[in-house]
């Protein structure tokens, strides 16, 4: 496993990330400590973007000792749960993006979502989605060790991290860059493909790579009208380079990502005691899969262990309209658990 980094807008972004650190052992601390902790939770609640005093009235219900057991992400995702509206799985058409996230949480503006992801691609998830995926980044960081190991490696060169190669490069905002990182990687980690491997790769944050670094992949069910993959555990990789720099583009405008490559025996991708699908050539039959799997729903790619398919451009039409017909289709490889 090796690992592309893209450098655009590093550090940057109109939230300031937090560490997530709120949590401690209430029989060490004082009442002044207790009073302090309290007000910086309130005041981080507010400079992501919720109202002070709203966020005040609604911890007053709750015990000093209890608030101090959990993080600051549990209690931004506690209000924002019990605070929000019922509208936070769908968009209002009347509404611009960002004013109707400001209106289904309460937020005094929600510009530090909207200017980081494609309006397509917000368009894709719900509201519900971008404001969880909003605090989860807002309270959470990746190592100093890690960040450090970014800072200080040279870009286009090799560099090992805890036993991963890793090449650090700036992508401009182009997915035509692409071609010139993949000759990139094809030159350099030749050296770590015995050529009875697929590379495939991923697209992600810095917090989220290293984790995979760290703990492995984490496998995690979608929900309903948010990732597709509805019932099942599952995990997405592009089996083109040029496809990871599109989806960064969509999703990381201006945040730091990483481009994950996986080295993937030719056994397990056509091994006979792996249960493979491949949709590629059945139009109707993923767009059966992808409409089922958006709403949570049974469907045929549960039963396997793999399952091939186009991603396409127009995947947000294909999930608010089952009949609708994949364009420009590219091969995606999606590994459940």
């Amino acid at each position: 496993m090796s690992i592309a980094l893209n450098l655009d807008s590093f550090f940057t972004g109109t939230t300031e990330t937090v560490t997530n650190n709120f949590n401690f052992d209430t029989g060490s601390v004082t009442e002044e400590d207790t009073t302090e902790k309290i007000t910086e939770l309130v005041n981080q609640a507010q400079k992501f973007g919720f109202s002070h005093k709203k966020f005040l009235n609604w911890m007053s219900s709750i015990s000093k000792e209890f608030l101090l057991t959990q993080t600051l992400e549990y209690w931004l995702l506690t209000y924002m749960s019990e605070t929000a509206t019922d509208s936070t799985d769908s968009w209002n058409e009347d509404y611009s993006p960002d004013a109707w996230l400001v209106e289904c949480f309460s937020l005094k503006t929600a510009n530090f979502i909207v200017t980081r992801v494609s309006e397509e691609y917000l368009k894709a998830q719900t509201p519900k989605y971008w404001i969880n995926w909003a605090i989860y980044q807002f309270t959470n960081q990746a190592s100093k060790e890690f960040i450090s190991f970014i800072e200080n490696a040279s870009e286009n060169k090799v560099h090992v991290f805890k036993n991963i190669p890793i090449i650090v490069k700036s992508i401009s905002d182009t997915s035509d860059k692409g071609n010139e990182l993949n000759l990139l990687l094809e030159t350099d980690l030749n050296q770590f493909n015995n050529n009875k491997s697929t590379w495939y790769y991923h697209t992600t944050d810095l917090i989220s790579a290293e984790s995979i670094f760290t703990d492995g992949i984490s496998l995690v069910a979608g929900q309903k009208k948010q990732d597709f993959g509805g019932r099942t555990s599952s995990f997405y990789l592009n089996d083109e380079f040029k496809w990871a720099i599109d989806f960064r583009l969509q999703k990381f405008i201006s945040s730091p990502s990483a481009i994950i490559i996986y080295d993937i025996p030719e056994t397990l991708l056509k091994g006979k005691e792996y249960e493979h699908l491949d949709l590629n050539n059945g139009n109707k039959r993923w767009k059966d899969v992808v409409h089922k799997s958006h709403n949570y729903c049974a469907c045929e790619a549960d039963e396997y262990g793999s399952v091939y398919g186009p991603q396409t451009t127009n995947y947000v039409r294909m999930i608010k309209n089952k009949y609708e017909t994949p364009i420009c289709p590219i091969t995606f490889f999606k590994s459940m658990a």
